[in-house]
């Protein structure tokens, strides 16, 4: 028995009083083996499993029973004839294999178009075809079945690179078939007419499928073709995006792309420089971000620009390694908070560096499943205008929305600077109110006061400023000069600034203790307004002696629909006493007390309002 057989078909099996032929069968590289037993079951097994099977006494293969009971011929033909066994020593070759043609068993194979495979088994004069199932365990299918066939092979067809089989009979007749019709139990002379129609059929069949491959072709083709218009529009030639960053683009991106979750939005930042020195002096035009998806669809987001601190000689900086070092230090208070939006009509001129943030709605990205690639887009004007785009990032959003957690802003000094400006980009109403104290104690009782009323949590920010180097007087060496007090001037000061933030309400306050400015951050003016009132009317009660206190009445005014507003909030507070006095008698405490509260939350609301429109004419003076 050879041994790749013995590999595959169990032993019980390879008894010669059981197996009649045997044979393997190789099918996209993979073999098996095929075993025709003399019981008429034919079988194909897989190291020793067991793969197809299908039983043969229903076929007229029946009439064969008793020579296949008796069959003592070789079970393979591939081996050696007993006649050169013993002559044959090491050396083997083809001429010591049975002849194909001379055994009356064989098993041939036969696949159509790459998917369907038959198994052709012949047994003296009778040809069985079967349809191997591609499902694992399944059975064999028997397609057709023919007698007197001296024998097949396998011929060229309408089909290019497709073979067919050709039947020879004993009769002289021959039938080249796919096996793709109905099977037949005896063999039919087809006359001249049914054969040429048939042919015609299977030509205008193969023509339609032609037609069919070469239309998905040519969408293939055409939709290759859009993307490529549309990348080409979007990002420009590929000449202009060289993975050489450093010869091609300007635009340069200083560390990584972070997020923060505020309340509803999600924003992105990151910090960008223009890379262009004095030697090659060009100003970056038109600096905004492209939000972009995979199926080209557009999301609706908000950015602006806000330009980093400067130095203490009132020059941006120079060293972008310092820049970086900047965002990945781990005590990020050593340095102020004196973020300004840029004003310079999104132009970063060179040597300049400035922090690109972007905001998104959470509801839209809570169905997006796809990834979000966000880019930078910039123009150089010279003597043509080029655009040009600098790839930032590929957010996976559907694993950040998963821990929404890990993206809150938490003022730790690793990412303090990084959740201010989060918290400020997601912020509309900005309003700084200079507030001097009396005593540090007066101005400790009301930071306790933002703590315990508005829920407001502190972070203190320390920064130590150096003075500038400037050159000693000849009164400096005099005898009997102050020396102390100078030279005590000449110490670092160590300026101090809080923050002051809500998470629930979104509120932030930064108070500069230096020149004594509270910036407060809320998300309308309305709001901001609201707030004012409220501090103001605080102030009054802590019984504090208050030196200094002067609000910009540019950035708080009273917004133009206040009338609006006040008649809306009428409305809620009447539909809600309407409701309360509607209450049943039999009545819950729980639910009289929640329309109650309900009710004197909309009274507060309208009261402010009625007050703020009061104000509206009257000259403020704090």
């Amino acid at each position: 028995m050879l041994p790749h057989i013995e590999e595959d078909v169990p032993e019980f099996l390879l008894q010669r009083n059981t197996v009649a032929y045997c044979s393997q069968l190789h099918v996209k590289r993979t073999k098996s083996s095929l075993l025709l037993s003399r019981n008429l079951r034919f079988y194909e097994f897989r190291k020793k499993e067991l793969v197809h099977h299908v039983d043969l006494k229903s076929t007229c293969l029946q009439k064969l029973a008793k020579e296949l009971q008796a069959y003592s011929g070789p079970i393979s033909s591939f081996l050696i004839r007993d006649d050169v066994a013993d002559v044959s020593g090491d050396s083997t070759s083809y001429s010591m294999l049975h002849a194909a043609e001379e055994l009356p068993l064989s098993i041939g194979k036969f696949v159509w178009l790459g998917e369907h495979i038959y198994v052709l088994l012949k047994c003296w004069q009778t040809l069985l075809v079967l349809q191997r199932p591609s499902e694992h365990g399944g059975s064999f299918k028997l397609i057709a079945q023919h007698d007197n066939v001296e024998e097949y092979r396998l011929v060229r067809g309408p089909i290019k690179y497709q073979a067919y089989v050709e039947l020879h009979f004993s009769n002289g007749k021959r039938q080249r078939t796919n096996f793709q019709t109905a099977a037949t139990g005896e063999v039919a002379a087809l006359g001249t007419t049914a054969a040429c129609s048939a042919a015609g059929f299977q030509r205008l069949l193969q023509r339609v499928h032609g037609a069919r491959a070469e239309l998905h072709t040519q969408r293939a083709l055409t939709h290759q073709d859009f993307v490529r218009a549309r990348d080409l529009n979007a990002f420009g030639a590929p000449g202009q995006r060289s993975p050489l960053l450093e010869e091609k683009q300007l635009l340069r991106r200083c560390g990584d792309v972070w997020t923060r979750i505020c309340g509803n939005s999600l924003v992105l930042g990151t910090l960008l420089s223009n890379s262009a020195g004095s030697n090659r002096p060009s100003i970056l035009h038109a600096l905004r971000p492209l939000v972009r998806l995979p199926s080209g669809d557009g999301l609706n987001f908000t950015h602006r620009l806000y330009e980093l601190p400067l130095q203490a000689d009132c020059q941006p900086p120079e060293d972008y390694d310092e820049l970086a070092q900047f965002w990945a230090c781990q005590e990020q208070h050593s340095t102020s908070i004196s973020w300004r939006l840029a004003t310079n009509n999104a132009q970063l001129p060179p040597e300049r560096s400035a922090v690109l943030l972007v905001r998104l709605q959470l509801e839209d990205l809570l169905k997006l499943e796809e990834q979000l690639q966000l880019l930078a887009l910039y123009e150089i004007h010279g003597e043509f205008k080029r655009q040009l785009q600098l790839q930032l990032i590929s957010l996976n959003v559907t694993e950040l929305l998963e821990q929404p957690e890990l993206h809150v802003p938490s003022f730790k000094p690793q990412t303090l600077h990084q959740d201010f400006l989060a918290v400020i980009m997601t912020q509309t109403a900005h309003c700084p109110l200079r507030l001097q104290f009396q005593s540090v104690a007066e101005q400790r009782q009301f930071e306790q006061l933002l703590e315990s009323k508005l829920g407001l949590t502190g972070t203190t920010v320390k920064q130590e400023s150096q003075h500038a180097f400037q050159p000693l007087d000849e009164e400096d060496f005099a005898f009997g000069n102050n020396c102390s007090s100078s030279s005590s001037s000449k110490h670092p000061r160590i300026n101090l600034q809080r923050i002051f933030y809500n998470p629930q309400t979104q509120l932030l306050m930064l108070h500069n203790d230096p020149d004594q400015h509270w910036h407060i951050y809320a998300h309308s003016q309305s709001e901001l307004c609201l707030l004012l009132r409220r501090l103001l009317r605080d102030l009054l009660q802590l019984h504090c002696n208050v030196t200094l206190l002067e609000l910009h009445k540019d950035e708080c005014s009273v917004p133009g629909n206040a009338a609006l507003l006040l008649e809306s909030a009428l409305r809620d507070e009447l539909q809600a006493r309407s409701q309360l006095l509607q209450l049943q008698p039999p009545r819950t405490q729980l639910t009289a007390n929640e329309a109650l509260k309900r009710v004197h939350q909309l009274e507060m609301s309208s009261d402010l309002l009625v007050t703020v429109i009061n104000s509206q004419n009257q000259p403020q003076s704090l």
